[in-house]
């Protein structure tokens, strides 16, 4: 990064922050007298740090409409990372079911895994989207707000909209579809020791698909 001065430092980490704490999410639209506004300053500074922001690829500027937040592009290493926090967290997720002696009702999950079926064999874009909607299902007795949220947020970083990983990840579906078949299979029985064995099973194989692919 270039060197700074004070108030451009300042607008650059509050936009910076506020995109990787997904305050702001991809496709929100920013302007700089909202900014201004809201950090007492000039517009001056805050385009300096919209420009510099472009640099990095955090937000795109459209000329006459402000900037554009974009998808927030991960490399192998925080691939792995969010892999690891899904695993621990997930893992958590069906020891607490198992312990509680719950019960899911997968009909709902059932549908959506035949929908991502059809969209794979129809090699369409909505996978993913398809896919999203199965962990929401899949995570609805997590009474914990914040960690089922925490979860879904990782596993929406997991699907980014261009690049290596996701070229890596479009050649992994029916890898996905597979596990997430016996996946629900196993939490039909309540075999919970064997579900959180599958987890541990996908997630692994999509890290090594990277992994391989990318370093």
């Amino acid at each position: 990064m270039k060197k700074m001065k004070k108030r451009e430092l300042e607008a650059y980490h509050f936009i910076k922050r506020k995109i990787e704490n997904k305050e702001w999410l991809p496709q929100k639209h920013i302007r700089e007298q909202d900014i201004a506004e809201i950090l007492g300053m000039s517009r001056t500074p805050i385009r300096n740090a919209v420009m510099l922001l472009e640099k990095e690829k955090y937000i795109k500027i459209e000329p006459y409409k402000g900037a554009k937040v974009l998808p927030l592009m991960i490399d192998s290493k925080s691939f792995r990372e969010r892999i690891e926090f899904i695993e621990l967290m997930v893992i958590h997720y069906l020891m607490k079911l198992e312990k509680q002696e719950k019960q899911m009702d997968l009909k709902h999950s059932k549908i959506i895994l035949q929908s991502m079926k059809q969209a794979n064999s129809n090699n369409t874009n909505d996978f993913e989207e398809k896919e999203w909607q199965l962990w929401e299902e899949l995570l609805l007795l997590e009474k914990n707000r914040h960690s089922r949220s925490m979860i879904l947020m990782s596993m929406k970083d997991l699907l980014p909209d261009n690049g290596k990983i996701s070229n890596v990840l479009y050649r992994s579906r029916q890898t996905k579809i597979k596990h997430y078949e016996q996946l629900i299979q196993l939490l039909e029985e309540q075999n919970y020791p064997y579900a959180r064995r599958e987890i541990r099973i996908l997630l692994n194989q999509l890290l090594l698909n990277i992994v391989q692919a990318i370093d």
